[in-house]
């Protein structure tokens, strides 16, 4: 191979009309991103496929590779026609890509999301929206249900597959790629308690604090969301000039309500999105198919079946009156009480009754310190010296540049204009051993400086109401 290695796009194009190990015949480049090439192939036995190569510079570090091999496994562990399917993993034998790993997926007719966003603009209209969630909640339903979380869904990695049948709006199914970034329940712990892995505009605030333990299904759900919203209204749930200062806002600030971006969001829809972004995780949607249950009933016009969930309903005194008005649902009838036992005679008062204590509220976190970093592992981000790719059907991120942001005044911090993986460690995270492969940037607190501690108050404790009157006499007429 004569072209240079500092040159990716020259490398990736050099390799065109190659064999790899006398089976696989690369006939051209479908796309190129931070981590990987993707070619369409032509086995010797005539099938066809997508061979998506490792860049060499990656494949030797051994995490690198054990993520990006093990994303076969993951994906094929998803048994859903919405799941990309990889059909084979190797590791070149011979030739200039001696060593490079590799995958043989299913080939693709069709784009990405991100790529119809760069060719035809935002917003999308609402119906493709909300047929795009379906299929999209109908591959995580199956993919959690096999305790498979995707954990870095984002346009990129939604393919627009056009099929042989595609339909109204141009596409036949929504395919789910890249499921390097998954985690298998059951499986080796890849990422260590303290790391965020994902792409920061689409992380659940969970996931960019790096609370590993806390990442579910109820995690992919917000990225769902954060799509939806991406696509309705034209912006990302939240902006940043720079990645530290997103992945910051993302672990520590409540997404907008979408009706307050796009006023004309049908009100079905943002109750679907403003649920799905939920801060708290327990607030969110339980779970893939209780979501997608939502999606088609507006899309179809109908109410939606969750609207009288006790998240809805709890959360909010005001709105839980709307929402049993709308519904006419009859108040609850307490059963009686046993009766009570007679008084005491009345020379001492009787002992107030003990409310049962209340938990005390976990505090707000005012600010999370994180470093964020700008690892080679993940799909998307790359060394300075690897330039901007061309978009292509592995995602069209923008390679990372590291940087440090207690040497770069945040105005001339690289703006987020593209939706990068990234890796982000919290102080108390190991190091990964990965060396100079990355950079850490401290996030600002959103907490300038520490508020003193409120005065204990004290209260008398009230004595429970009791749903008895009491006792009276009267005296009988002589």
């Amino acid at each position: 191979m004569t072209a240079s290695s500092d040159d990716p796009r020259a490398r990736a194009e050099a390799r065109i009309g190659a064999t790899l190990d006398e089976k696989w015949r690369l006939e051209r480049l479908i796309g190129l991103g931070g981590m990987a090439a993707v070619y369409a192939g032509l086995h010797r036995n005539g099938a066809r496929g997508a061979v998506k190569i490792l860049h060499p510079e990656y494949g030797r570090v051994r995490e690198v590779r054990e993520r990006f091999l093990r994303e076969g496994y993951a994906a094929n562990k998803v048994d859903h026609p919405g799941a990309v399917k990889v059909l084979d993993d190797d590791v070149v034998r011979s030739g200039p890509d001696a060593g490079a790993a590799y995958l043989i997926m299913e080939l693709l007719e069709g784009e990405s999301i991100e790529e119809r966003i760069h060719a035809r603009g935002l917003p999308f209209p609402i119906d493709e929206v909300l047929a795009i969630a379906d299929d999209v909640l109908d591959v995580l339903a199956a993919a959690h249900a096999q305790g498979v979380i995707h954990r870095d869904l984002k346009p990129e990695n939604l393919f627009l597959h056009v099929g042989d049948r595609p339909g109204r709006f141009g596409w036949q199914r929504v395919k789910v790629v890249d499921f390097g970034l998954a985690r298998v329940a059951h499986g080796e712990a890849v990422t260590r308690a303290g790391m965020a892995i994902g792409t920061p505009s689409y992380m659940a605030p969970e996931q960019a604090e790096g609370r590993s333990e806390d990442i579910d299904g109820r995690s992919d759900l917000f990225g769902v969301g954060a799509i939806m919203f991406r696509l309705i209204t034209g912006r990302r749930v939240h902006e940043a000039s720079n990645v530290v200062e997103l992945v910051t806002k993302m672990a520590n600030t409540p997404a907008s309500p979408i009706r307050s971006v796009r006023a004309d969001v049908p009100e079905s829809v943002a109750a679907i999105v403003d649920r799905a972004l939920r801060f708290q995780r327990d607030e969110r949607y339980p779970d893939a198919a209780t979501m997608r249950l939502d999606v088609r009933a507006a899309r179809e016009g109908r109410p939606l079946p969750s609207s009288q969930n006790a998240i809805l309903i709890g959360s909010d005194p005001t709105l839980a009156a709307e929402i049993e008005a709308e519904l006419e649902l009859e108040p609850e009838t307490e059963s009686p009480a046993p009766p009570r036992p007679p008084p005491r005679p009345s020379g001492r008062p009787l002992p107030p009754e003990r409310a049962p204590k209340k938990a005390p509220p976990r505090p707000r976190r005012t600010g999370v310190v994180v470093s964020v970093v700008w690892v080679v592992l993940v799909a998307g981000v790359a060394v300075a010296t690897l330039g901007v790719f061309r978009r292509g059907n592995v995602g069209s991120e923008l390679p990372g540049t590291a940087i440090s942001a207690s040497a770069v005044p945040e105005s001339s911090a690289p703006a987020v204009t593209g939706d990068a993986s990234v890796a982000a460690h919290v102080p108390d995270a190991t190091d990964d051993g990965l060396g100079d492969v990355h950079a850490d940037a401290a996030a600002p607190s959103l907490a300038s400086a520490p508020k003193p501690a409120p005065k204990p108050t004290t209260t008398k404790p009230k004595s429970a109401p009791t749903s008895t009157k009491k006792p009276t006499t009267t005296k009988k007429k002589k």
